[in-house]
């Protein structure tokens, strides 16, 4: 997909946005419309989700996975944060004798 950047423009394609812009912005009375505000607002909602990863343990290894839309990956059970660090989880059982 090709997106022009703002290097990218010519002056006359920058200033007819510009004229939009300012256009649009005089005639708006503050409204936003319902196809906006609700996809502002569930993008908004989904940054504070909870990140769901499955840990399957019925299996003879245990098996993590997280939803395809999820900002986390698994690699080889690994689960990867988006900056490329790994999030660790240890199990351990206490002794009680």
């Amino acid at each position: 997909m090709f997106e022009e950047s703002i290097d990218s423009i010519s002056n006359r394609e920058w200033e007819e946005a510009l004229d939009a812009h300012i256009d649009w912005g005089e005639n708006w009375h503050g409204d936003l419309p319902a196809d906006v505000f609700f996809g502002l607002w569930a993008t908004l909602a989904g940054h504070v989700s909870p990140l769901t990863v499955t840990v399957e343990l019925d299996a003879p290894e245990p098996k993590v996975t997280v939803p395809a839309d999820s900002p986390l990956t698994v690699v080889d059970n690994a689960i990867v944060l988006e900056d490329g660090r790994e999030l660790v989880i240890q199990f351990t059982s206490r002794d009680h004798s």
